[in-house]
């Protein structure tokens, strides 16, 4: 891979970021208007911080699949599955120096949830790469 490669990867990165953290948004909304309404906003900010993190969860596998694979079938002569692995690093190395500027320690992030989240963004990202690449093969 190239050194724009990496730049590129880490763009991927950023991106399954901000997408993960702007669709928290509306599950809160969803979570305040349908499951629990009628709270003070207090209520829904103390929510928030426990739903938020689902939005990494259940959205950040289906981004990281949907990027590695439309990006390996773009781009068929760049190592798909090192790219894959480039972005699912930068994007833990990103996560968790974000995570730490805001005063977390790195042992309160990286629970078993977490831990399950990212093996699953992993995998994910894998997958897409591999599956971009049998097709491109097959074709």
């Amino acid at each position: 891979m190239k050194a724009l490669d990496y730049l590129k990867a880490a763009g991927v990165a950023l991106a399954i970021m901000v997408l993960t953290l702007a669709f928290s948004f509306p599950m809160v909304f969803v979570y305040a208007t349908f499951i629990e309404p009628g709270h003070p906003q207090a209520y829904y900010n103390e929510a928030a911080t426990w739903i938020a993190p689902w939005s990494s969860h259940i959205l950040g596998p289906i981004l990281f699949f949907a990027f590695n694979f439309w990006l390996a079938k773009r781009r068929p002569q760049r190592n798909a599955v090192m790219f894959s692995i480039a972005s699912f690093v930068l994007y833990v190395l990103i996560d968790g120096g974000s995570t730490v500027l805001f005063g977390v320690s790195l042992p309160q992030v990286f629970t078993l949830t977490v831990l399950l989240s990212l093996l699953a963004k992993a995998a994910a990202a894998l997958i897409g790469a591999w599956s971009a690449r049998s097709k491109a093969i097959s074709a």
